[in-house]
């Protein structure tokens, strides 16, 4: 049985994750992890030494050579990144968010539906193990109460602050509430405060089931706090 042989585009502070889990898992003996990608030659050789891998400018230079990517890349590229390899039956893990627009995003799936590729965003939380273990116990949620800051990011400033932390709260409920119960009404504001585009947001999230979520974030904090909680019949869990 051959090996499966992976790579990783954009090896930045979060590509370098990537790097260093697809070099872990290699040494179980099932995957090859081929190289790492950075339009930054200097990065790209850096990581690529600290995990003995090849290093690579351009990610068309992999694209026949990989069987599975990780795309860490400026929210802006994911959708032609991610197209090209998918077309190639390549299976992709993009990054939060899949990409700057819907229709960009459904492109995206589009092509991997046609394909036959596998399509993956990079929704961490789904796998924090505190995470995991409060999804049995979110019974039919009432409401949700979630607040998340950061400190003001000097990486995607491609987009607002909805896509870079928001979106992590906006995935969490989805999951709990169900992927199958629709939103039945969205009523959110938004200010730029650094940037030029939304740093803080408020957004009342209404679902067809009767469940509401609250979802405050905001990238202009002076320290990094999440604060996750919701209401179920009889109790509050935190």
């Amino acid at each position: 049985m051959s090996k499966l042989r992976t790579a990783v585009i954009g090896v930045g502070s979060l590509g370098q994750h990537h790097a260093r889990n697809y070099d872990e898992i290699m040494l179980k003996g099932t995957t090859e992890f081929v190289g790492v990608c950075d339009s930054n030659e200097t990065q790209a050789i850096t990581i690529a030494e600290k995990y003995l891998s090849k290093p690579f400018t351009d990610w068309r230079d992999l694209i026949d050579k990989v069987d599975a990517v990780s795309i860490v890349t400026p929210t802006e590229t994911h959708c032609e990144i991610a197209c090209a390899f998918l077309e190639r039956g390549v299976n992709v893990l993009v990054e939060k968010p899949i990409a700057r627009t819907l229709e960009e995003a459904d492109k995206m799936i589009a092509t991997a539906q046609k394909s036959g590729a596998k399509l993956m965003v990079g929704h961490l939380e789904r796998f924090n193990p505190a995470m995991v273990a409060l999804r049995p116990h979110v019974t039919k949620p009432l409401y949700f109460e979630i607040h998340r800051v950061s400190p003001f990011p000097n990486r995607s400033l491609d987009v607002d602050v909805v896509l870079d932390v928001m979106i992590h709260d906006l995935d969490a409920i989805q999951w709990m509430v169900g992927e199958d119960i629709n939103v039945s009404a969205i009523h959110a504001v938004g200010i730029p405060v650094i940037s030029d585009k939304v740093d803080a947001a408020n957004a009342r999230i209404e679902f067809e089931n009767g469940a509401v979520a609250n979802i405050t974030a905001s990238r202009i904090g002076t320290e990094k706090s999440a604060k996750p909680g919701f209401i179920k019949p009889i109790r509050m869990l935190f």
